[in-house]
């Protein structure tokens, strides 16, 4: 006897399943992508309002003054007469600043930490290019003049020990506080190519707020 017959799918089952499972995959890949894309640049924006708190509690543990120094590429960093290669960036560097080291294995300018955008933030997050080309880049009061001459051209955070940090022509208040936060004011601008994240620091706790990613439509072009 017989048992029942099994019945499977038919060629033409089969096409119509896989026509609405690539169809699905057209439209929800951008999508996913687009979602990906906006946390890196969160992500980024996080790590930069650590690394600045980092920063400023180290000034104020060791009572000697910081620099946050940004790179917007690898360079060289080694420290002179040293054989230890150090390359840096693209990202932020934590220098300590000792202008009268005792000892030979104090400098000046000692590296103490970096936040290396390839390496610990992933994805294509960099500083936004119209941003690099406008943000202040001269020379810091609260630094020696050499050290001002070792960063000349570099964007510069000054972390003093009294745990106030110098942020060279800081607009009052949370520029992101405004409708008008969507420029190129804010204390640091990131970006993936297609979306922005704005950074600003509040100089007397060093705190920060970031937007949210936004679209180059929404923003202009940075």
């Amino acid at each position: 006897m017989r048992g029942p017959k099994r019945r499977g799918f038919t060629l033409v089952e089969l096409l119509v399943v896989i026509a609405l499972i690539a169809l699905l995959m057209t439209v929800m890949v951008p999508v996913i992508l687009r979602f990906m894309s906006g946390r890196g640049l969160a992500m980024a924006g996080n790590n930069i309002a650590g690394f600045i708190a980092y920063a400023r509690t180290e000034a104020m543990n060791t009572r000697q003054t910081h620099v946050l120094v940004m790179f917007d590429k690898e360079e060289d960093r080694s420290p002179q007469g040293s054989d230890i290669a150090r390359i840096v960036g693209p990202g932020m560097v934590l220098f300590r600043i000792n202008p009268n080291p005792t000892t030979t294995d104090d400098q000046v300018i000692n590296f103490v930490k970096e936040l290396n955008f390839k390496a610990q933030v992933g994805g294509d997050v960099r500083f936004a290019d119209g941003w690099l080309r406008k943000c202040p880049k001269g020379p810091m009061l609260d630094l020696p003049q050499g050290v001002n001459d070792a960063f000349e051209g570099k964007y510069k955070l000054v972390l003093r020990p009294d745990g106030r940090v110098v942020v060279p022509e800081d607009k009052p208040g949370y520029v992101l506080d405004i409708k008008e936060s969507r420029n190129l004011d804010s204390d640091i601008i990131l970006t993936d190519d297609t979306r922005y994240v704005f950074v600003d620091v509040n100089p007397a706790t060093g705190n920060t707020r970031r937007s949210s990613p936004l679209d180059r439509s929404d923003v202009g072009d940075h």
